[in-house]
């Protein structure tokens, strides 16, 4: 492996590592000489933001080289976990992120509000994009493009793609492969 480049993955509400698409970008990813780790976020059913940023800081180890891919949840606890810590990435690939409370689910409401330094973030992860599908069913597109906006990062639209589940079909995800790959051996 190639220690200079580290993927960290972090996973949403109740997700597991074992969950989606996680393992199989991590086998893909790997096979290009990249280190990958899936973070297993505390009691994902039931997400603590400092438990939350507390395990990225004890489980992290950030470079220069360093990127994230985070999912849902994932990304508002790494925007919050970088703005608290200052540290410099490389990039950071963030898929149906939001930045305001979801009314359907209240368990999430600790994450948002905590103001986030933006300018400070588009310096800390040069690299960025988001991914969002129009039809996300959990987090509304419309709160995805307010996210991309507001890390002044391009959005990759997808059409047909739900939240990215495994239950929308997301065993595999060829599309952020290829993002991933781009972004990081560039």
């Amino acid at each position: 492996m190639n220690s200079k480049r580290r993927v960290y993955i972090v996973h949403g509400y109740r997700a597991k590592t074992s969950d989606h698409w996680f393992d199989w970008l991590k086998n893909k990813l790997e096979n290009d000489q990249i280190a990958v780790t899936i973070l297993a976020m505390p009691d994902s059913a039931n997400p603590q933001k400092e438990a939350w940023l507390s395990y990225l800081k004890q489980h992290t180890v950030i470079t220069p080289h360093t990127y994230f891919i985070a999912h849902s949840l994932g990304c508002v606890a790494t925007l919050l976990f970088l703005s608290r810590s200052g540290y410099q990435i490389k990039g950071a690939i963030l898929l149906s992120g939001f930045l305001r409370e979801l009314p359907e689910i209240p368990e999430l409401d600790s994450f948002i509000g905590e103001k986030i330094n933006f300018e400070n973030i588009i310096q800390q992860i040069p690299d960025r994009l988001t991914i969002a599908a129009e039809d996300d069913y959990i987090v509304p597109f419309s709160l995805t493009e307010e996210f991309a906006k507001a890390i002044q990062a391009p959005l990759l639209k997808v059409s047909q793609g739900g939240h990215f589940l495994g239950a929308d079909n997301f065993k595999e995800f060829p599309l952020l492969l290829t993002e991933a790959a781009k972004m990081i051996n560039s």
